[in-house]
């Protein structure tokens, strides 16, 4: 058996675990700037650009639906986590023109906080007064009547809102007075406090996109 000296010579080095790159997604840019960007996705963003930002293993290719089904559009499906996505929605076959991106994961917000899940009272503080057109309808739950100033602001997002659905059973008087595609109740209206209403959808498009806007 070695000693003294000899023992100190012969010690194996420490081994220092080499440095990675984490891929988790919550070290991803989750900044939402309407009709400009969605975390790093932008109007210019094509799909090698996705896989180079998000991973191959993470893209799933889909269809997108526009309202009433009447357009179909390629899609490209982000997964970033359970219960946690984006969508691109393509111009284009090449998939190097995106239309627009929608969100479900809540923890991609605008600089102002509003994300999935944010409060109606929330987005009162924020936006200021609008209007939601009525539920359940291709055209319905959306946050719209922006005054002029916020509108040019949110150009470029839609949001969507939707009842919390225990709420929604426990007071279907409340939800029918704010339902169907014939009304357009203010965001003050009282039959929304017992809903719990919440945003469930948002959708970036970008400024080259002639789509609608949230303050239309």
């Amino acid at each position: 058996m070695a000693t003294g000296m000899n023992a100190i010579a012969t010690t194996p080095p420490t081994k220092i675990a080499p440095q990675t790159r984490s891929l988790a997604p919550t070290a991803l840019d989750t900044l939402i700037v309407p009709g400009k960007r969605a975390g790093a996705i932008t109007a210019k963003t094509t799909y090698a650009d996705l896989v180079k930002i998000y991973g191959k293993q993470r893209l799933t290719g889909t269809k997108v639906y526009g309202p009433e089904g009447l357009v179909v559009f390629s899609g490209t499906l982000v997964r970033l986590g359970k219960n946690r996505s984006v969508t691109v929605a393509w111009k284009d076959a090449k998939k190097i023109q995106p239309l627009h991106v929608i969100i479900d994961d809540f923890t991609w917000k605008t600089a102002e906080g509003i994300g999935i899940g944010t409060s109606l009272s929330k987005l009162r503080q924020v936006l200021g007064e609008f209007k939601i057109t009525g539920l359940g309808w291709d055209y319905g739950n959306q946050v719209v009547g922006l005054s002029p100033a916020i509108q040019a602001r949110y150009r470029g997002l839609m949001m969507f809102v939707s009842p919390d659905r225990l709420a929604a059973q426990r007071f279907p008087k409340d939800l029918e007075a704010v339902s169907g595609d014939g009304v357009t109740p203010s965001a003050s209206d009282p039959h929304w406090k017992p809903l719990k209403m919440r945003v469930s959808g948002l959708t970036v498009y970008f400024a080259e996109s002639k789509s609608s806007t949230a303050g239309k």
